[in-house]
């Protein structure tokens, strides 16, 4: 399965003790839409890589060039990567539920200030992206990820799916 959306060393690295992390990391300025709260993310997305410049990232997202991905209200969090586009909400919920009963991690995401959302493994800090709510070109919620301050280039554009 896939385990790794962006490789999290550096973001590790800036984070000692849950108030440092508010104080160290820092969002990108937008450049476009607004910071996303966390009722922006809540439900299912199709995700598409876009540019990723973390080492070994590119390689992957070559390979498994779609993720779903799910954020719960109650902040529970799950996603798999594939190499072909899924239409099938059910199934897509589906295999995120075998997924999540399967793969012995448990993921939360949090919004830790408006734009900035963390994602955590097993209550470890495990990603951290700048989180900006926009729509796509029908209309549709979207949302980018990109990078935090300080961190390789990425950006994953999120499309709704329910």
């Amino acid at each position: 399965m896939f385990k790794t959306l962006f490789v999290a060393a550096g973001l590790m690295a800036l984070i000692g003790a849950p108030t440092a992390a508010q104080a160290q990391l820092q969002t990108e300025p937008l450049a476009e839409g607004r910071p996303c709260a966390y009722a922006d993310v809540v439900g299912l997305w199709e995700s598409q890589v876009i540019v990723a410049k973390e080492a070994g990232a590119e390689e992957l997202s070559a390979r498994l060039p779609r993720d779903y991905m799910r954020f719960k209200a109650d902040g529970g969090m799950m996603y798999y990567g594939t190499d072909r586009a899924e239409t099938d909400v059910p199934t897509i919920q589906k295999k995120l539920d075998d997924f999540d009963a399967t793969d012995g991690a448990t993921y939360q995401a949090e919004m830790l200030s408006p734009g900035l959302l963390l994602l955590r493994r097993d209550g470890a800090p495990f990603q951290g992206f700048t989180c900006t709510a926009t729509t796509d070109a029908a209309g549709k919620p979207a949302f980018v990820l990109t990078h935090l301050k300080g961190m390789p280039a990425l950006r994953r554009v999120q499309r709704r799916l329910d």
